[in-house]
């Protein structure tokens, strides 16, 4: 293991922004009547099963992209922006933006590693001025349309552990060289393997863990 981490992997919900964006983008969609009115009780549904560790990710993805079937990438990347600036902006918390400044600043390798669809995170990376973004890629239809089901991994669980060492290899370092920082039940599967883990905001689940490996807490 390196001395010091090669790169810095963050989680983005409720570690970069004290915000879920799976469920505030139902919110979104709701708002502005691009979805069915039940689409809340559902997103609250999914995210008690995800805090649980009991999410089922397949179930999960198919309610989650039902906008996205049959719309074209510019689209959504409008609707994402603007879910951005209702619901997300607001809620970034300073010290991590600070912490992603500095390290950016001083030439350090930073990533976005987040189970959220590419389109949604890509708002985040761009405002914290984070290049490399690790997150769900979706399956286009001819390059045009979106058909509503996930290309490739799923980047949520144990999936973040296979994204990000095919990430690291690219670079020929292993997770050993990472940093992870994450806040979730399902991120000690990543915490487990990277080589300088970090809870950040811990739920109590992944506090009773960080606490039981001796993982380093941090609260923003």
């Amino acid at each position: 293991m390196s001395k010091k981490p090669k790169v810095f992997l963050f989680d983005m919900d409720h570690t970069l922004i004290d915000n879920d964006c799976d469920v505030s983008w139902k919110k979104f969609i709701v708002k502005h009547n691009l979805g069915p009115a039940d689409s809340l009780e559902t997103a609250d549904y999914f995210f008690e099963e995800y805090k649980k560790g009991t999410l089922d990710f397949n179930a999960f993805m198919q309610f989650q992209l039902a906008e996205f079937r049959g719309r074209s990438e510019v689209e959504m990347m409008q609707w994402a922006e603007q879910h951005f600036q209702e619901y997300v902006k607001a809620k970034i918390y300073p010290e991590a933006l600070t912490r992603v400044s500095e390290l950016i600043d001083r030439g350090e390798m930073v990533a976005i590693l987040t189970s959220t669809n590419r389109v949604i995170a890509a708002p985040v990376a761009r405002f914290f001025g984070v290049r490399h973004l690790l997150a769900t890629d979706l399956d286009m239809e001819a390059g045009t349309r979106y058909t509503g089901f996930v290309r490739g991994v799923y980047n949520g669980g144990q999936g973040k552990v296979v994204v990000a060492d095919r990430y690291c290899k690219v670079f020929r370092w292993t997770l050993a060289d990472a940093a992870y920082y994450g806040d979730g039940y399902l991120d000690r599967f990543i915490l487990d393997e990277a080589g300088f883990p970090v809870a950040v905001n811990p739920s109590p689940e992944l506090r009773k863990i960080a606490v039981e490996r001796d993982w380093p807490i941090i609260n923003w």
